[in-house]
């Protein structure tokens, strides 16, 4: 399984061509996931930009029909996520609360691979493989 991060969604709602710099995502027989939190930062960032975000939307919904999963923040998301940012606090490092719940949310399913612009905030994370974009 390969997460996707809401920076490589938005790449490809700003540019319909965007998806081909990503061939990971292009691989027939690769599951596609995310986190509800990643749905969350880019339907802000839509409903923040766009006066009449009806198009955007329409695109977003197309773009999350191709994923095979959604994960939600459930409590083993929150466990997961809670050991995260605990244990990165405890090395001096910081993570944002979002990043280590989509991390959580991710690892908790077993999606242990991420395709990220972010590679700063991810590559710390014990488990997570940060994808190269």
């Amino acid at each position: 399984m390969i997460g996707v991060d809401s920076n490589i969604i938005i790449d490809i709602l700003r540019d319909a061509h965007a998806q081909e710099r990503f061939p990971s995502l292009a691989k027939d027989d690769a599951d596609i996931c995310t986190s509800e939190i990643v749905v969350y930062e880019v339907l802000y960032g839509i409903y923040k930009a766009v006066p009449l975000p009806s198009r955007a939307l329409a695109r977003f919904n197309d773009i999350l029909d191709t994923f095979s999963y959604i994960f939600p923040i459930d409590r083993a998301a929150s466990v997961t996520a809670a050991k995260i940012g605990g244990a990165l606090s405890q090395i001096g490092k910081t993570i944002e609360h979002r990043d280590a719940l989509i991390a959580g949310s991710l690892l908790a399913k077993g999606c242990s691979h991420f395709l990220t612009r972010n590679t700063d905030d991810f590559k710390n994370i014990k488990g997570m493989h940060v994808v190269d974009s």
